[in-house]
């Protein structure tokens, strides 16, 4: 690569970092903060299969979910994404199965029950199973219209403070309403911030292979 650089003339010292094009300066206290200073804070929402519902239920829930939509009065954006699927409460469960067929007596069945297991285990790690991954995003503006127009922006730790306090209101107007739908949802802390974002960014590698510390050094600067 470095030859390539030099037989085209480009001095690789001069090249801009990766990071400079990850538009996230920093994860903190459940808020991505851009590097334009504009905040968001995300919540994610557990899924319902309408499929298995009646005609009625159906059109009753969405309308409903429409009628809690058209209630917020601040911006939000609705993602639909994926994320590894975690299989540890399944492998906790297969564990339990094939002690409690030892305990009758069934050693031969539970071995086998462990060996699946772990088979399971193998594949499951070489193929990276995902799973849909609904999330609410809550953008804010901190910096006023008039200071944004002149590009000064000052992000004064009131600003963020006022910021992290609107945006906690917000989240708690959202999850409270789907929960009224049925709808689980919940706010997404500073590593599964970063572990989005790394997925956004690196599709391509999975969770496991990537610890929260060093996909944050991957996606914005170490500032002292």
């Amino acid at each position: 690569m470095l030859g390539l650089l030099s037989w085209l003339g480009v001095n690789d010292t001069q090249l801009p970092s990766t990071q400079e094009h990850i538009l996230v300066e920093a994860v903190r206290d459940g808020l991505i903060i851009l590097k334009t200073k504009h905040l968001a804070a995300v919540i994610e929402v557990t899924g319902r299969d309408i499929s298995r519902m009646t005609d009625d239920a159906r059109i009753g829930l969405l309308t409903q979910y429409q009628r809690f939509l058209d209630t917020l009065r601040f911006p939000y954006q609705i993602i639909v994404g994926r994320k590894q699927q975690s299989l540890e409460e399944f492998w906790g469960f297969v564990d339990r199965q094939a002690q409690a067929w030892k305990r009758r007596g069934n050693s031969i069945y539970a071995d086998w029950l462990l060996g699946f297991a772990e088979f399971m285990r193998q594949v499951t790690s070489a193929v990276n199973p995902q799973v849909h991954q609904y999330l609410v995003v809550l953008p804010y503006d901190p910096i006023p219209p008039t200071e944004r127009a002149r590009r000064k922006l000052a992000l004064t730790p009131e600003r963020l403070q006022a910021a992290a306090e609107e945006l906690g209101k917000r989240c708690d107007t959202v999850i409270r309403g789907l929960a009224r739908l049925g709808l689980p949802a919940r706010r997404l802390g500073d590593e599964e911030l970063v572990a989005v974002l790394h997925r956004v960014y690196w599709p391509h590698i999975p969770d496991t292979a990537v610890p929260p510390l060093a996909r944050l050094s991957m996606m914005v600067y170490q500032r002292e």
